[in-house]
C-alpha cells in the first residue's frame, strides 16, 4: 500500500535546461528517495539528454520500474528513445544492457516518446509509446510495444515494434495506455486523429 511518484523536473546551469527524471516513496511519516539521489541532482535517469514522460509501475516484488523518453544527440540532431530502470533493492539499474543508455529499448533513431509501462502477474515489464519519423512532413504517427522475456526487449507478435507497430494506419495514433490482464495478455488504448476525427482505438 505504498505510494511511490515518479516526475521530470527541470535543473538549469549557465548554457541550458535539461529534465531528469526523480522517484520518491511515502515511508509514513515523509516523502523520502529511494536509493541516494533519486529525488535530487541527476535523479534516476542521470544523463545530458531531456529525460521526460515518466511511467511507473511495481512488480509482484514490490519494487518500481520506471520508463521515459529521453533525448539522445544535440538539438540539431535530436531523437527520441524509450529508457527505462528498476530498482533493484540497492540501485536503479537497466533492465537489460543498454535499457536506459545508447537507444534505450526502442533504439529506432526516430521520436519515441509517452511510454506507457505495465508489469504482468508474473512480473513481465510490457511497454507501448508512439513514434514517428523526425524527417516525416506528414508526422505518420504509431503505436510500438515490447515486452522484457528475462533476456530482451522484444516483439509481441510480428512488428509490434517496428513498421507501423500495432496501430498500422495513416492517421496520428498517440497517447498510448496499457493494461495487462491476469492472464498476462496486454490491452492497448491509444487516440487517433485522422483528419477532423479524434477516435480512441483498442487492440489486445
Amino acid at each position: 500500500g505504498t505510494p511511490i511518484v515518479a516526475w521530470d523536473k527541470s535543473s538549469s546551469n549557465t548554457y541550458e535546461i535539461t529534465y531528469e527524471i526523480y522517484v520518491r516513496r511515502w515511508n509514513g511519516t515523509s516523502w523520502v528517495e529511494i536509493g541516494s539521489g533519486s529525488a535530487s541532482d541527476g535523479g534516476i535517469s542521470i544523463d545530458s539528454g531531456d529525460s521526460l514522460s515518466p511511467s511507473l509501475a511495481i512488480n509482484p516484488d514490490n519494487k518500481p520500474i520506471v520508463a521515459w523518453q529521453d533525448r539522445k544527440g544535440e538539438w540539431d540532431d535530436e531523437e527520441y528513445e524509450i529508457d527505462v530502470r528498476h530498482w533493484d533493492g540497492t540501485a536503479w539499474v537497466e533492465i537489460g544492457s543498454g535499457s536506459a543508455s545508447g537507444g534505450g529499448i526502442s533504439d529506432s533513431g526516430r521520436y519515441s516518446m509517452n511510454p506507457s509501462l505495465a508489469v504482468g502477474p508474473d512480473g513481465t515489464p510490457i511497454i507501448a509509446w508512439r513514434e514517428a519519423w523526425p524527417s516525416d512532413a506528414t508526422l505518420d504517427l504509431d503505436i510500438y510495444v515490447r515486452r522484457w522475456d528475462g533476456t530482451t526487449w522484444v516483439e509481441m507478435g510480428s512488428g509490434s515494434a517496428s513498421g507501423g507497430g500495432i496501430s498500422n494506419d495513416s492517421g496520428f495514433s498517440e497517447n498510448p495506455s496499457l493494461a495487462i490482464s491476469p492472464d498476462g495478455i496486454p490491452t492497448v488504448a491509444w487516440l487517433n486523429e485522422l483528419g477532423s476525427v479524434n477516435d480512441v482505438f483498442v487492440r489486445r
